[in-house]
């Protein structure tokens, strides 16, 4: 019978920390791939020409950005 309740316990268990895991990634910001900056309205983020993940869609706002932070 204990061995039901630890096993009935554990699947509850994993399923807040499989639920709290998906909350963190949804909410998470996407950061461009190039600069670095965090997605937002200023800077929305699109799918890099090569694939290589998301980048700014604004590009000399970026390559200034990416200059920037090599100071």
């Amino acid at each position: 019978m204990s061995n039901e309740v630890d096993a009935k316990t554990a699947r509850e268990r994993a399923k807040q920390i499989a639920e709290q895991r998906r909350a963190e990634r949804r909410n998470r910001k996407r950061k461009c791939v190039l600069c670095g900056v965090e997605e937002s309205d200023k800077a929305p983020l699109g799918p890099h020409p090569d694939g290589i993940g998301p980048s700014c869609k604004d590009e000399m706002a970026c390559q200034q950005r990416k200059a920037a932070a090599a100071r």
